[in-house]
């Protein structure tokens, strides 16, 4: 009895395990968004673009691209959730940044401010957009 137990743990942790450590990748931009968020995107949100990474490990390491268009409130509640600030530092992007990726002067540069976050958001606030270059490693 007490082998069949062990064997019956040993199995859902092999199944645990090996469904853990497999690695996410995806251009489809609504998968992006659900792979960051952990939701659908709701009424205020167009998801126009998206890119994601996700490392096999059981942490979750990932680097993602996505440009969305959304509403004022949903950006300041953006902002504020995540204590953004304006940033004026040089911000070079990736060799992996793909080709849709491409704020323009109109588009503010706003980070953490924490000295080893490399994500950038870029916000335009009269068209209502924004590029985020999000990575957690």
């Amino acid at each position: 009895m007490t082998i069949r137990i062990n064997s019956f743990y040993f199995l859902i942790l092999m199944i645990i395990s090996f469904n853990s450590c497999s690695e996410i990748k995806t251009d489809n931009a609504i998968e992006c968004y659900r792979n960051w968020s952990g939701a659908e995107p709701t009424s205020d949100i167009k998801v126009l673009n998206g890119k994601y990474w996700q490392s096999p490990h059981l942490t979750k390491e990932y680097i993602m691209y996505m440009e969305l268009e959304t509403t004022s409130q949903w950006l300041n509640e953006f902002i504020k959730q995540n204590y953004l600030s304006t940033d004026t530092t040089k911000w070079d992007s990736p060799d992996d940044t793909p080709a849709w990726f491409l704020p323009t002067k109109e588009f503010q540069t706003w980070s953490s401010g924490e000295e080893y976050d490399r994500s950038r958001f870029f916000i335009d606030t009269v068209n209502k957009r924004i590029f985020i270059y999000e990575i957690q490693l």
